[in-house]
């Protein structure tokens, strides 16, 4: 519940701090005495929109904190579990900080928070219903949310919700790989073509390198062969050869080591340096043998290179590019049959989701359809106590024909998405005989007050909000009626926290707590204050609602015998 709710320099408010008690609390006043003020500070904490306006004039900034308790066991801890949200010592603080720039922070337990999360943890805490903005029966989109809370249809809606999302995502996958397969299938003659053009002259890594070499030596051949038989002879084969001359250089070196065996290393060198010679020679010599003058073959390379180079040309600049081009080729016609498979299997998942998500959306609209008659009539019992004895309510699902919708059924196409199969609005017919609209269109705000009171109380076990918030509720009632909207509203707040505005001294007389908000001047400026009201000052205060500006003690008396 709301346990405590201090205000600083909002509006005309100074300095405020209101202490709510459990069930039934009751706020009353002067028209313009601060009340709004009260709701406009309270819709702040829970993300409600903030402007400069709010900050009390000759102050920075203005501040509201609200403090909530939570008993053992209390469902709503889990929900703020979910947005990693966590209660100290069985408190959570929300707390709004308004500069006079107009800009604002948020806060919970002194943690700053986005004020999208602060939207999200107020609305699990407090469902606040005012006779303008905050009216959430005037907005069809919401009135499903009522009907599946009646009928406990949350968990049954959250499963279609989920399926509808993995039906949607597979059918975008499915989607996806047919988009790459008709782009591969568009692309199939081109890349048959290059993938044909690369096969057929096959290049390797390096090749145009080597082949470069060959037609180098090809060209040259004649003049390889002549010159390399001509180093040969002159190395080994012909008169007066090289190894001939060093020959007789080792006959003479061995004459002088004859005489002097110091020069035996030079003799070793010498030695060395012939067979080298020798060796030398004989390359030439197979290298001359291997020698094969083919102009044929020439041709043949230059034709290869001119393949090659023209391939580059086309696919790249390079021939490594060529190849990467020719890998790449060939897994995409791999990969035209891999997806093939993949369809298949998609289609096959999508068909199953689509049959699971059809099967959910038939059984929530069976549940729907059910849980509108009941809480139809339910609503039309409590509204009658409210002094609306001869309305119609209704609730209507509405579906839209769609030819290519996801739904078939008796025959034609549905429009269906992860709210389910149909719409659901509410429809009213305040009087008898008049034909049901939809409540948006022609309710009072007097009638949405009870109307909500109503739907609060048929749903309030299955409702986790703990604190409930009526802003006038008692808009255009009176009298039997108003005593009654006191009772049902004392019987609601045995399960939900309540706190309501009123003019009435019925609703008010039936509270647990009573708080004023008065108008007061101080130090020549307007404040806005607000008491809690002990046995005394409330049977005054009710005896005020009673008479108007001046109390009598008929007023008064009539006052202690509505307390007593």
């Amino acid at each position: 519940m709301l346990a405590r709710l201090y205000i600083k320099n909002f509006a005309l408010i100074q300095e405020v701090e209101i202490e709510f008690g459990p069930g039934l609390n009751v706020i009353t006043g002067e028209t313009g005495a601060g009340k709004s003020i009260l709701m406009g500070a309270l819709y702040s904490i829970l993300g409600g929109p903030a402007s400069a306006d709010l900050v009390r004039t000759g102050a920075d900034r203005c501040q509201v904190e609200g403090v909530f308790e939570f008993a053992d066991g209390d469902p709503t801890i889990d929900r703020l579990d979910a947005l990693d949200i966590q209660p100290e010592e069985g408190a959570l603080i929300l707390r709004r900080e308004i500069r006079g720039s107009g800009r604002s922070r948020a806060f919970v337990n002194d943690l700053s928070v986005p004020l999208k999360r602060l939207r999200q943890i107020g609305g699990l805490l407090v469902d606040l219903h005012g006779q303008h903005e905050h009216q959430t029966l005037l907005d069809p989109g919401l009135h499903a949310g009522f009907l599946d809370a009646f009928g406990g249809l949350f968990e049954q809606v959250e499963e279609l919700a989920s399926n509808y999302r993995s039906f949607r995502q597979r059918e975008r996958r499915l989607e996806k790989i047919g988009s790459e397969r008709q782009a591969l299938v568009e692309e199939e003659e081109l890349r048959q073509f290059q993938l044909r053009e690369i096969r057929d002259l096959d290049p390797e890594p390096g090749e145009e390198e080597r082949l470069e070499q060959e037609l180098q030596i090809q060209e040259n051949a004649e003049h390889l062969l002549q010159t390399s038989t001509e180093l040969n002879d002159l190395l080994y084969q012909a008169d007066g050869s090289i190894v001939e001359q060093l020959g007789g250089a080792r006959r003479r070196l061995d004459r002088l080591l004859e005489i002097d065996l110091s020069l035996g290393e030079q003799a070793a060198q010498l030695e060395e340096l012939i067979f080298g010679i020798e060796d030398l020679a004989s390359v030439m010599r197979d290298y001359a043998q291997k020698l094969e003058i083919n102009p044929g073959s020439a041709d043949r390379l230059r034709e290869r290179l001119d393949g090659l180079r023209r391939l580059k040309q086309k696919y790249g600049g390079s021939l490594e590019a060529v190849l990467e081009l020719g890998e790449r080729l060939e897994l995409q016609e791999n990969r035209s049959g891999e997806l093939d498979a993949e369809i298949e299997r998609e289609e096959r998942e999508v068909d199953q989701l689509r049959q699971l998500f059809t099967r959910n959306c038939l059984e929530l609209s069976e549940a729907r359809q059910k849980a509108g008659a009941e809480l139809a009539g339910s609503v039309e019992k409590g509204l009658r106590a409210l002094g609306m004895p001869k309305v119609s309510f209704r609730v209507e699902l509405e579906g839209v024909e769609d030819s290519e919708g996801l739904i078939e059924r008796d025959g034609r196409r549905w429009h269906a998405d992860a709210g389910g199969l149909e719409a659901v609005e509410f429809y009213i017919s305040p009087n008898r005989g008049e034909k049901p609209r939809p409540l948006a269109r022609i309710a009072s705000g007097g009638e949405i007050s009870r109307i909500m009171l109503a739907l609060k109380e048929v749903i309030a076990e299955k409702d986790t909000v703990s604190t409930l918030v009526f802003d006038e509720i008692d808009v255009g009632i009176s009298g039997r009626v108003a005593a009654a909207v006191g009772k049902k509203l004392r019987a609601l707040s045995t399960s939900h926290q309540t706190i309501a505005i009123t003019h009435l001294p019925q609703i008010a007389g039936v509270a647990e707590q009573h708080f004023s908000v008065r108008k007061r001047q101080r130090q020549g400026r307007t404040v806005t204050e607000v008491h809690l009201l002990d046995a005394e000052n409330r049977a005054e205060e009710i005896a005020l609602l009673l008479a108007g500006e001046t109390v009598s003690e008929t007023a008064r008396q009539h006052a202690q015998e509505m307390l007593k």
